[in-house]
């Protein structure tokens, strides 16, 4: 087994038994079990692969997949860490980075109802201090109105657009980006801060807070880190939150890529709050491991929309296919995806999020903003990004020159 690579070496090479099983479990690759040892010999040795590169789509699966916990993913992400390091991004990739001003998700502010706005301008201005804070990240503060209601009260929710985990640039492989990223931002933004317990709506923000950032980039955060439907589910058994029961609905339940890194806390934790509310869940697989992502990530590989659309597909007529009535995800960014690729693949599946279910059961008239958000993202995106689709510029992303991971509010 070669030595691992210098900078960025997350790969356990020394762990690696070459089994194959992360790659010939893939649901994108379609390898037989020789087909993917093969495959990993060729990653492993630095060699251009035959298929992992053309075909992997980001879904970080693999990483489950692993027996021995060597973070493959990490390993085919780094042959795209390198591409950037020598061409930077294509200039079509701009308008959908955390770092550009505007982007996909800032655009949608000024839409927003008045009480919406308030929401985002309260969250930007409080310090994030308390027994329990909870950081929204970009695609809560896309859908604010999942962190306005009863269920919230006693958590002080801190953060802005500008506060971004990193995750985007993680599943690119845009490594340099992380580092900073942890260095810059965020560790510098939370040292120091009386932070108990830091929740997550966004399993992809609990994912790279616990574990990504501190374990591969070095960040160092002193709280605790949990996910938000976990903390729901336990106040709810303790009689703290009533809910009512949610009769006559059947729903697909999709999971998200770092909710099946993250495991029983997430994907088990959802289930069990669906299941309180009275909803039938349809699993597409026997085991959340196995699901399909949504689409987003497809983009992460040859930036390419016509990736992330066939990967959205293939997920959306998975739930066609068990015969629910709705597509039920807790994880925002999911929800945005699926439901934006809905206007291009139309089925007669809303896509509704954990915490919409959960106001309902508290009572509160159904509010469901993403259709006509991800409308006006599709139209957006069409306008600023579509054109430079064929262009051959290429640009690095510069987080540095904003001073919010040095800020104090």
């Amino acid at each position: 087994m070669p030595d691992a690579p210098e900078g960025f070496g997350f790969f356990r090479y020394e762990d690696c038994d070459l089994c194959g099983d992360c790659l010939a479990r893939c649901r994108y690759m379609d390898l037989s079990r020789a087909e993917a040892v093969e495959e990993m010999k060729r990653l492993v040795a630095g060699e251009p692969t035959k298929v992992v590169h053309r075909k992997c789509i980001s879904c970080y699966a693999c990483d489950a997949f692993c027996p021995r916990g060597c973070r493959p993913y990490e390993l085919i992400t780094r042959r795209w860490h390198e591409r950037y390091r020598e061409r930077g991004l294509p200039v079509r990739a701009s308008y959908l980075m955390p770092a550009s001003e505007p982007n996909f998700r800032t655009d949608l502010v000024r839409h927003m109802r008045p009480w919406e706005r308030e929401l985002l301008r309260t969250w930007r201005e409080t310090p994030p201090e308390g027994e329990l804070v909870l950081y929204p990240g970009c695609n809560a503060l896309t859908l604010p109105h999942l962190l306005h209601g009863p269920h919230m009260e006693g958590v002080v929710v801190s953060g802005d657009f500008d506060l971004c985990c990193g995750e985007m640039y993680f599943r690119m492989g845009l490594f340099d980006v992380v580092a900073e990223t942890a260095e810059k931002k965020l560790t510098r933004h939370y040292r120091g801060r009386d932070i108990g317990t830091m929740l997550f709506v966004c399993p992809a923000g609990l994912n790279l807070f616990r574990n990504v950032l501190p374990k591969q980039f070095g960040a160092e955060f002193s709280f605790q880190t949990r996910y938000l439907g976990e903390y729901l589910l336990e106040k709810i058994e303790a009689g703290e939150l009533e809910i009512k029961k949610l009769p006559g609905r059947s729903v697909a339940v999709h999971d998200s890529c770092h909710g099946r890194i993250l495991g029983e806390e997430v994907t088990g934790s959802s289930r069990r709050l669906y299941e309180l509310m009275g909803l039938e869940m349809r699993e597409m697989v026997s085991d959340p491991v196995e699901g399909l992502c949504c689409g987003m990530a497809a983009g992460c590989n040859r930036y390419n929309p016509l990736d992330m659309y066939l990967a959205a597909v293939k997920e959306l007529r998975a739930a066609q296919r068990t015969g629910a009535g709705e597509l039920a995800t807790y994880c925002g960014g999911c929800q945005l995806t699926l439901s934006l690729m809905r206007w291009l693949h139309p089925t007669r599946q809303p896509v509704r999020h954990l915490l919409e279910y959960l106001k309902e059961a508290l009572g509160e008239e159904p509010y469901h903003p993403a259709p006509r958000r991800t409308l006006r993202m599709l139209g957006n995106v069409g306008v600023k990004a579509f054109p430079q689709l064929f262009s051959r510029r290429t640009y690095r992303i510069d987080i540095s020159r904003d001073p919010r991971g040095d800020s104090r509010p």
